[in-house]
């Protein structure tokens, strides 16, 4: 593959990555269990599940997809809006860091849980999906949390400062925020979940169409410039500066 290639190939990438991400955790959530207030009922539910471990899977390899996504999105910001694009890109790092750990330690819980259930111990069967919950993986659920929510609100701030998308693309991805992470704070009802779906599918969507149709300079390094003669990275520089 030539170097000239090689910036196609990133901003394809990163576009790729918006959707999957989002497709991956939602089916990966609506594979898993409702979460009851009582743990010994959500365990039961859990172990008896024949998706649950598919779903845990899923969202766990939507991170991946996150971090690459959401990295480049605010890497496309910077030249415009250094600082906000920055946060964005590193909280968007940390939240996928955050919430694969978790998932892990969910699938780790879920094993533990399966054995305990058919083994009759009920007490370990809780004492395992408590554990998987909180003690020492409750850090890492608050980085996945604070980590997500920060990223997509400094990126869509810096978005909205760099105008590399249609005004509605930012301002979406931060009603999303809102529906994703606030709403279920007051509200109840699996049509917040299709709701926030719907919604996530078009921010996500519309931005990663907007990389696809950005310019090279924001995925072309100076090496890369020289060689094809592209005038933009020199653009970008400039704005860097």
């Amino acid at each position: 593959m030539s170097r000239t290639a090689l910036p196609t190939l990133r901003r394809t990438l990163v576009a790729v990555s918006l959707v999957a991400t989002l497709v991956l955790a939602f089916v990966g959530l609506l594979l898993q269990p409702e979460f009851p207030d009582d743990n010994a009922e959500y365990v039961r539910l859990l172990a008896e599940s024949p998706t649950a471990a598919l779903g845990l899977q899923l969202f766990a390899f939507a991170q991946l997809f996150w971090a690459i996504g959401f990295v480049g999105l605010a890497h496309a910001t910077v030249h415009r809006a250094r600082v906000t694009g920055t946060i964005g890109a590193v909280s968007s790092g940390l939240g996928a860091f955050g919430h694969a750990v978790f998932a892990g330690a969910s699938l780790v819980g879920r094993e533990m849980a399966m054995y305990a259930t058919e083994t009759g111990d009920a007490a370990a069967a809780v004492a395992a999906a408590d554990a998987s919950q909180g003690g020492a993986f409750l850090p890492y659920l608050a980085f996945g949390l604070l980590g997500t929510v920060l990223g997509v609100v400094f990126t869509g701030i810096a978005m909205l400062r760099s105008r590399i998308a249609p005004v509605w693309v930012p301002i979406a991805l931060l009603v999303w925020v809102v529906v994703e992470f606030g709403l279920p704070n007051f509200l109840s009802g699996v049509w917040i979940t299709y709701a926030s779906m719907m919604l996530g599918l078009i921010a996500f969507t519309g931005a990663a169409i907007a990389i696809l149709r950005g310019g090279r300079g924001a995925w072309t390094t100076a090496l890369e410039s020289d060689e094809s003669g592209d005038p933009t990275v020199a653009r970008v520089d400039a704005a860097r500066a």
